[in-house]
């Protein structure tokens, strides 16, 4: 039979592997090519258990400057009862080239006629001190260690541990952390004090301004300071993530508590995710900390578009229907950009079934269209008398 580089199995080495897999007394099989055949160049028995038999008979199977093939046995069994093997193959870099080369191309052929499904691992080396017992620990060590991630694997998997984290930590709680969507990380003492301020009147508090940021798993304060609707936009931070309570002043005078989420689109992956996963838990904790109701929730990712003209349109608008006005279009061009969190007051419409066609809706237009047909065949009536 030939192979890629002509080295056969011989009779000899065949019978013997034969004879350790189904006697079990053999340990370890040197393997060398002499003669353009692969032939056994020295066996141990087994005299103990596979560390101490390892240990013992190892090195006197490595030679300065000749390869060679060493199977060992383990004492671990398939379920078929046999013993399980490893296969080592031993390089070293001052041997002769025409020896490196045949026993690199040698290798696979060696274990596919012996049988490829006996050996259960692989050791190539060319260094004696990569197959002591210590070399032999260290590749297992490498063997279960887990594969190396690129970033975007390594995020998830940290965005994974803070969710678990969280359900660890606040499940079962309170009922509404309990089925808050996203992730829920908690605010810290000082965030708690600084948004309490907000609660105060126009002459007890310090402040109206108080942005939150995520560190550490907790959210902490980023600015707790007192800044006029035309200052806003300079106050918060331009190059990462936060979270805004801010007490908006309308012309007449009148206060309302807003929280803004902004985030640039330069931020990274990580912090979108992260920011836009927990900006829900952050209002709820904070309402329920601090004892105060948010009017209304803004989302954009430029801060330029914090106006005061926006926030007037926004917030000072009449309602037509009892609500807020926030539902119904601007008309704007900051209005379109910056996105309103929560859904509408008319809640999700299902849309309709395939093949299927809803109604008109616009009664107003249907009724207008038969008026003017109507009014148009009175004058013509007119007319012909």
């Amino acid at each position: 039979m030939s192979h890629q580089s002509g080295i056969q199995v011989s009779e000899e080495l065949s019978k013997l592997f034969a004879d350790a897999v189904s006697t079990g007394n053999t340990r370890m099989i040197r393997v060398s090519i002499e003669h353009e055949s692969l032939v056994p160049s020295g066996t141990s028995t087994v005299q103990d258990g596979f560390e101490q038999d390892y240990k013992k008979y190892i090195e006197e199977y490595l030679e300065d400057a000749k390869p060679s093939y060493i199977f060992v046995r383990l004492d671990e069994k398939t379920s078929d009862n046999e013993y399980k093997w490893i296969f080592l193959c031993y390089v070293p870099d001052n041997a002769k080239v025409r020896d490196k080369m045949l026993y690199a191309s040698t290798r696979a052929t060696l274990t596919r006629e012996l049988g490829d499904y006996r050996f259960v691992d692989n050791i190539y080396g060319t260094e004696k001190a990569e197959f002591t017992w210590d070399g032999y620990k260290k590749h297992l060590a490498h063997k279960a260690a887990e594969a190396p991630l690129t970033r975007r694997e390594q995020e998830l998997v940290e965005i994974k541990a803070a969710e678990a984290k969280t359900v660890s930590d606040y499940q079962g709680t309170t009922a509404r952390k309990s089925f808050t969507p996203g992730i829920a990380f908690p605010l810290t003492e000082h965030a708690v004090e600084a948004l309490s301020q907000l609660t105060k009147s126009k002459e007890d508090r310090s402040v109206n301004f108080v942005s939150l940021y995520l560190n550490n798993e907790k959210i902490e304060v980023d600015k707790s300071v007192e800044v006029t609707m035309d200052e806003l936009r300079k106050t918060i931070t331009e190059n990462a993530p936060r979270f805004t309570f801010y007490l908006y002043q309308n012309s007449t005078g009148k206060e309302s508590l807003v929280f803004i989420y902004t985030c640039p689109s330069s931020s990274k992956i990580r912090e979108r995710m992260l920011y836009s996963s927990s900006k829900a838990n952050v209002i709820l904790e904070a309402e329920s900390a601090a004892s105060f109701q948010v009017v209304k929730k803004f989302e954009t990712s430029d801060v330029s578009d914090l106006t005061q003209d926006y926030f007037a349109e926004e917030l000072d608008q009449p309602s037509s229907n009892g609500g807020s006005g926030a539902n119904t279009p601007t008309g704007s061009v900051v209005g379109d950009r910056i996105q309103l969190l929560g859904g509408t007051k008319q809640g999700f419409k299902r849309p309709a079934a395939p093949g299927r066609r809803r109604p008109p809706t616009t009664t107003t237009s249907t009724a207008s269209s038969s008026a003017e047909a109507v009014t148009t065949t009175t004058e013509d009536t007119t007319t012909s008398s």
